[in-house]
């Protein structure tokens, strides 16, 4: 079973406060909307089903991002630009 990345995302509260998201192995798939997420410095999702980073782009503050851990996934292309 698949769960979607944004129902997953809705579900968590203080997103503004939020600087470590932990959202591994959770089988999460699609798209969303991370723009909540302001003082984020941490991601890490392992073990999901992410075909691409695109949705790193709602980022407000992509800056601060340190680290990304994305080991596990299906990414077909990565562009860091």
């Amino acid at each position: 079973m698949t769960n979607d990345f944004q129902q997953h995302l809705n579900q968590i509260t203080k997103k503004a406060k939020i600087k470590y998201l932990d959202i591994s192995n959770q089988d999460l798939v699609g798209e969303a909307d991370l723009n909540e997420f302001t003082v984020l410095t941490s991601l890490n999702s392992y073990n999901n089903r992410f075909e691409n980073l695109d949705f790193l782009n709602s980022l407000p503050n992509k800056e601060t991002l340190k680290k990304l851990n994305f080991f596990g996934n299906q990414l077909k292309e990565v562009d860091l630009a």
